[in-house]
């Protein structure tokens, strides 16, 4: 028990100090008068006793430190007092302070707001999630590491078949807009957005309702066996007031009825980042016998598919028996635009796009990662000058007997201290920019929740990255700077040693480097967006406005469904200053094609590629292609009488033209549609030029085909139709057409409406953020180089007062005091930016992807970053060359 009571008494006395000082002072003070009773006693006299007492005890500081080390931790007070001298000194120096530590924050500031959506989108827990981390996510294989939605029957078969999993779900990959009410409360209709999902979906996920219950056993599968509902936590809170009398009521959704049985827990939102206002079964998206198509519909990928694993069994184990399964279904299934795999992954907020949203979030990381190495350099080059500053003072401390390893410790205290202080400001600044950014993201057709919260791991991140850049940065300027020679720093020698000189060189050149990379990568994105903006997408975006619809569980059948949609956009044509209107599945810019099967040419042999391929596919009504100004290069548009019933005709782009009878006219030419075991035949009516648009799914959209809606509608693929409407001056036609939906049918709510201008805006996401972010912290970058260089400069001119007066006073000319203070400055910034080149070259090669055409090696970027830091350099190098050309030689051969 004694190492024990020791170690409590040292704690104790950590904690309360001052009790602990008061009882060594007078146990010392007894002791002391005690030797001096017995010095007096042998005939000393008091005075005399009194030096012999203190010679007797070994110095009375020297032992209160031994007491003090063997009471407490002596390495916590150590540090406590070099914390307390760090802010002393910070608060002596509040401009070296202020500067170092905005410096830092911003670099350390991006690179919390980065993790902070790091952690939002791959690291952090669904809220209300049992064991989240048994949880897995399945989909059909896309040969790049992700997975893309698959079928209703393809969720049975894994249900069934799948024995490593104990439970297997499945939901739609977007929620769907609906109308709510009206019913008898004062609420009017509202549009609210509906996730449908198997009746099992909850228990897989083990949530736990707040309010009632959620879905369960006692749920039918069968189509429309039941109409329940779930609320939304947040949207029971809106609507509803938090009313536990809800549960029970009866609610009407796009005119159905549905009875509310219970409420999620708060913040429950599935295991996506995709939030819902209601929960609804998904045997209810079918309804009716018209709608029931889409549950036996195998090629249909319109599912996102997840299970638990079973207890003891692996996401390898898994992952195996999934992959046996997808090529067993391939062979029992043969789809014959080629065979697809089944894939499974741990569970992820973005399920089957974790490597895509991961290797975007990298290059973001490197980016912000490179403005923080550059602060910190500019941080390290400051330090080793203040080091030099304080060459004496650390010698004093040398020759008092201070031990190296003690001056490094309390340097590198000195240090993070800053980082500590840099860091804080960083939390606030991250905090800010994502409040900031995140309101300047276009808007999305469907509900997003991501909670960029700081919470403890991010800010466990911060300190961590706050203690780590410290220790890294700090270590070497803390080294250099107790290795000060007592002898000559007490002379008080100007000329410090020249390895701090040539290590403040390196950190400049590194500053400089990273800053020249981030200003070329900027540049890369800047033209690669201006190149996107330039090029003729193949269609004319400008002053097309969007207002999409959604007819599903309405009660519009494959008979009234198509009828509506031609009554209203001929009533939408009818409004006044519109040039043109038209009716599409789907617009370019966005989420683009729907699966359609794959089309071949009777008798035909292609050049290369199999026989049958599955080309992006579009259902619109007459008008499309002049109301987007898509040319037809050959043919006709889809008329009024191409409709349910007589010849089925479609148009196809170039591209697929070019695929399908290479060096032919197409016009007239008839091909094969597949749907799995479903042939009909097409005949070609019109051939239209391929779009170029840029895709959030796809990069550059394929070629496509394009079939009209009255020969092709299905309640369950063409229900949510998009009107595009283009107007004489570009003003909006949303609140036109919401008044005529609603004289038409009041049931029904818009659920999306927007300029395709912002659609097609979308896919260019990842490359303004880049752009944007690259850029503004690569101007900081070359700012904080451009400090580094003047201090650098200013430092060596110090360092040679009396070399330049000596030149002064022995002839030397203005122009060469410039030329060699110039010299050895932008030396600095050359060497720096040949190496930054390199880097920026390598670098460009790895985002070729992003780049929509552009060479990597373009040498505009790379020309104008490099002359932007040397024109930088130029002005940092001013200043001193300036001075340098004022010394005076009577003073400069004074100067020590």
């Amino acid at each position: 028990m004694a190492p024990l009571r020791r170690f409590l008494w040292r704690l104790v006395n950590l904690l309360r100090p001052g009790r602990a000082e008061d009882d060594l002072s007078r146990e010392l003070a007894a002791h002391i008068a005690l030797l001096e009773d017995e010095f007096q006693r042998r005939g000393m006299t008091a005075d005399e006793a009194q030096r012999a007492a203190r010679l007797a005890l070994g110095g009375v500081e020297q032992t209160k430190d031994l007491h003090r080390d063997a009471r407490s931790f002596a390495w916590v007070d150590d540090a406590r007092r070099d914390f307390l001298h760090s802010g002393r000194l910070l608060r002596r120096n509040p401009v070296f302070a202020l500067t170092a530590s905005l410096s830092l924050a911003i670099g350390i500031g991006a690179n919390t707001a980065i993790f902070t959506v790091v952690n939002a989108l791959l690291l952090s827990d669904p809220v209300g999630v049992t064991d989240p981390g048994r949880l897995v996510d399945l989909g059909v294989d896309r040969g790049d590491g992700g997975f893309n939605p698959g079928s209703y029957p393809t969720y049975l078969d894994i249900r069934e078949h799948a024995a490593t999993l104990s439970g297997v779900y499945a939901y739609p990959m977007f929620p769907q807009a609906m109308s709510l009410g009206p019913d008898t409360s004062a609420a009017g209709v509202e549009r609210v957005f509906g996730q449908f999902v198997t009746t099992n979906y909850f228990t897989v996920l083990g949530a736990i309702p707040a309010v009632g219950r959620l879905f369960g056993a006692g749920d039918r599968d069968q189509p429309g066996a039941s109409p329940v509902v779930v609320l939304g936590h947040g949207f029971w809170k809106r609507r509803f007031s938090k009313d536990p009398a809800v549960v029970g009521q009866v609610i009407r959704l796009n005119g159905q009825a549905f009875t509310v049985v219970g409420i999620v827990p708060e913040g429950f939102q599935g295991t996506g980042i995709l939030a819902g206002d209601v929960w609804l079964p998904l045997n209810m998206v079918a309804s009716g016998s018209p709608q029931e198509s889409v549950l036996t519909n195998r090629r249909a990928g319109w599912l996102v598919m997840g299970g638990r694993l079973k207890p003891g069994v692996s996401v390898p184990q898994a992952a195996a028996e999934l992959d046996a399964l997808g090529r067993a279904l391939d062979r029992e299934y043969p789809d014959p635009a080629g065979g697809r795999g089944l894939r499974l992954l741990p569970s992820s907020r973005v399920p089957g796009n974790r490597g895509v949203i991961a290797a975007f979030v990298a290059l973001l990381t490197v980016i912000v990662s490179l403005v923080l190495v550059v602060a910190c350099a500019n941080v390290a080059s400051i330090l080793l000058a203040r080091g030099a500053a304080r060459r004496r003072e650390i010698a004093v401390r040398l020759a008092i007997g201070a031990g190296r390893a003690r001056l490094v410790r309390q340097l590198l205290t000195e240090t993070m201290t800053l980082f500590l202080v840099a860091g804080a400001a960083g939390l606030l600044l991250a905090r800010a920019t994502t409040s900031l950014l995140v309101p300047l993201l276009p808007s999305l057709p469907f509900p997003i929740t991501v909670t960029l919260a700081l919470d403890p791991r991010v800010i466990a991140f911060t300190t961590g990255l706050s203690l780590v850049a410290a220790l890294v940065f700090g270590l070497a300027p803390a080294l250099q700077g107790s290795k000060a020679e007592v002898v000559t720093a007490l002379k008080d020698d100007s000329q410090g040693p020249s390895g701090r000189s040539r290590l403040r060189n390196v950190f400049v050149i590194a500053q400089v480097a990273f800053s020249i990379l981030l200003v070329v990568v900027a540049g890369l994105f800047v033209q690669a967006l201006q190149r996107a903006g330039s090029m003729d997408p193949g269609f004319d975006p400008h002053g097309v406005h969007l207002v999409s619809l959604d007819l599903s569980m309405a009660g519009y059948t494959d008979t009234t469904g198509p009828r509506f949609w031609r009554e209203l956009v001929d009533r939408v044509r009818e409004l006044p200053d519109l040039q043109a209107a038209t009716v599409a599945r789907v617009l370019p810019g966005g989420f683009e094609g729907i699966g359609l099967g794959g089309v071949a040419a009777p008798g035909v042999a292609p050049r290369a590629g199999p026989v049958v391929f599955g080309p992006s596919w579009n259902i619109v009504e007459p008008g499309y292609f002049a109301t987007l100004r898509i040319p037809l290069i050959a043919g006709r548009d889809f008329s009024a009488t191409d409709l349910a019933g007589a010849p089925g005709v479609a148009i196809v782009g170039e591209g697929a033209a070019r695929r399908l009878w290479p060096g032919e006219n197409a016009i007239g030419k008839l091909m094969t549609h597949q749907v799995g075991r479903n042939e009909s035949t097409l005949l070609v009516v019109g051939v239209a030029r391929d779009l170029k648009s840029s895709s959030l799914v796809d990069g550059l959209a394929a070629s496509f085909v394009y079939l009209p809606l009255q020969q092709h509608y299905t309640a369950n693929m063409t229900s949510t139709m998009t009107i595009a409407v283009r107007t004489t001056h570009g003003e909006g036609v949303a609140d036109e057409i919401r008044t005529l939906v609603a004289s038409m049918d009041p049931t029904l709510a818009i659920v999306t409406s927007q300029t395709l201008e912002d659609s097609t805006a979308l896919g260019l996401v990842p490359q303004r953020v880049a752009a944007s972010l690259s850029g503004s912290l690569g101007i900081v970058g070359l700012l904080l180089a451009g400090i580094g260089i003047y201090g650098v400069t200013a430092y060596t001119v110090t360092r040679r007062i009396r070399e330049i007066g000596i030149r002064i006073a022995l002839g030397a000319r203005r122009c060469d005091i410039v030329g060699m203070v110039l010299g050895e400055g932008m030396s600095v910034a050359v060497i720096g930016s040949a190496v930054g080149s390199i880097l920026a070259a390598a670098a460009s090669q790895l985002l070729t992807g992003f780049l929509f055409g552009i060479p990597p090696l373009d040498p505009v970027p790379f020309a104008g970053a490099v002359l932007l830091l040397l024109a930088i350099g130029l002005v940092a190098c001013y200043v001193p060359a300036r001075h340098a050309t004022r010394v005076d030689p009577v003073v400069a051969l004074r100067y020590e």
